[in-house]
């Protein structure tokens, strides 16, 4: 499934449990099950490994569906720009369900596994 996105302004829960994510806009017409996805990510030209998130956040309460990407391998030095540029995804294979972690420390070691599994996925 390819995908053609701009990104929003997210909360930066990521980025304060140490994997900073590209909050997206999620598509009305979206048809894709709630869960975590290994995918490849374009901006401006370059492609990178992602994490993408799609689906409530219940470890935060947070009912809603949002779709937010982390890239694998990028710093804070190297991350791209992305206000007001298309990015687009390219989803390759789902790697889990979204599920409730007790503390954030927990969901950032599950964040850490679906990490390793998605680049072994994406080589």
């Amino acid at each position: 499934m390819l995908l053609h996105l701009k990104q929003i302004k997210g909360v930066g829960r990521g980025h304060e449990i140490g994997f900073p994510t590209i909050n997206l806009s999620v598509p009305e017409d979206i048809m894709l099950d709630k869960g975590i996805y290994a995918s490849l990510v374009t901006i401006d030209g370059k492609i990178y490994k992602g994490a993408l998130h799609y689906g409530s956040i219940p470890t935060f309460n947070l009912a809603s569906y949002t779709m937010e990407v982390h890239l694998l391998h990028v710093t804070d030095d190297t991350v791209p720009p992305t206000e007001n540029v298309d990015i687009e995804i390219d989803i390759v294979e789902r790697i889990r369900e979204v599920r409730k972690f007790d503390t954030a420390v927990d969901l950032a070691v599950q964040i850490e596994k679906d990490i390793l599994l998605v680049d072994k996925i994406l080589r």
